[in-house]
């Protein structure tokens, strides 16, 4: 089969298109012909070496819609369950450890199986598994949104932030959402924009000790350090960050407003697929526009790595194997 791959990370130029054997099946596993598999921030990071625990030579890859073509129960018999089934989901530390989904065929748990909502095609449920998974556990799970709450998040245009914000609705918080420029955009009617145009736009925005919950989905530091200037005071106050964009891994922070507001911080972590079933029941909304990208065709490959990393588009891109 054909897959991208890195011998060694460093540049995106170490990534090539390579012939490798299918994937072995193990018992309890299925094997899943790939048709869209989307590109992620930290794909892009894993092969240009930021993340420290990734393993080479490696395929990257964490998200993926396809079918099921082959699965094997947990005695090694096969499975005729799953054969057929249209999935999606992201598969954890793949594409860091062990080989990831820019390939033709990914081997999945079968436990882990999910089946793709009806009303997306492929390219659209492959685009939005890992952005939505981080939403559901950073509202749900980490910030424990809950309604009435004034929730700010910082990055409201990208896959994660806009997909918080459609959870953050359903749960009935009210929606601050920063964005770097509100030019040729028109955010959704629920949410409250707020331009980065001016060094103080947050502070200025009226919700001075009012935000309860901040959602830090871009990791830039003044943003944050403002955000959180705009905290209550009462000690219920709940940060959650999921990236940072400095190789050495450092973000400044205001430690003083930090402590004199009795925050909570926690870190987002990947790692199991959330609850999307309402996609189909039209309650949550997938991406409107997806580039696919040939996976043949590497010119175009590393420029949606590029693209993703250095955050240029709102469109997001997924490898087409």
């Amino acid at each position: 089969m054909q897959a991208l791959k890195f011998q060694k990370t460093g540049s995106f130029d170490k990534l090539s298109l390579v012939n490798i054997d299918k994937p072995m099946l193990c018992p309890g596993e299925a094997l899943v012909r790939v048709r869209a598999a989307g590109i992620n921030g930290s794909d892009a990071a894993a092969i240009i070496g930021m993340l420290p625990f990734v393993t080479a030579p490696r395929v990257p890859g964490r998200d993926f819609s396809g079918e099921v073509v082959e699965a094997l129960d947990a005695s090694g018999a096969s499975s005729q369950e799953w054969i057929g089934a249209e999935v999606w989901g992201t598969v954890s530390e793949r594409g860091f450890t062990s080989d990831g989904t820019f390939s033709q065929y990914v081997t999945v748990p079968i436990t882990a199986l999910s089946r793709k909502p009806a009303s997306l095609n492929h390219s659209r449920a492959g685009n939005m598994t890992l952005p939505w998974l981080c939403a559901w556990i950073t509202v749900d799970t980490l910030a424990n949104v809950k309604e009435g709450d004034n929730v700010i998040i910082i990055g409201a245009r990208g896959g994660i932030g806009s997909a918080a914000t459609q959870l953050c609705k359903e749960r009935g918080a009210r929606i601050f959402g920063t964005y770097t420029s509100l030019a040729k955009l028109i955010p959704p009617s629920y949410v409250t924009p707020i331009e980065l145009g001016s060094k103080n736009a947050i502070r200025e925005a009226g919700v001075q000790n009012k935000i309860d919950v901040l959602l830090d989905c871009a990791s830039y530091d003044q943003p944050f350090n403002d955000a959180i200037v705009t905290m209550t005071p009462n000690g219920t106050g709940r940060v959650v960050v999921m990236a940072v964009h400095a190789k050495d891994g450092l973000f400044p922070v205001n430690l003083r407003t930090f402590y004199a507001k009795a925050l909570t911080l926690k870190g987002m972590k990947s790692s199991i697929l959330g609850p999307l079933e309402k996609i189909d029941s039209g309650l949550l909304e997938g991406p409107k526009e997806v580039d696919e990208v040939d996976m043949r065709n590497m010119d175009n490959v590393k420029a949606a790595l590029q693209e993703i990393f250095t955050r240029a588009s709102h469109v997001r891109s997924v490898i087409v194997p």
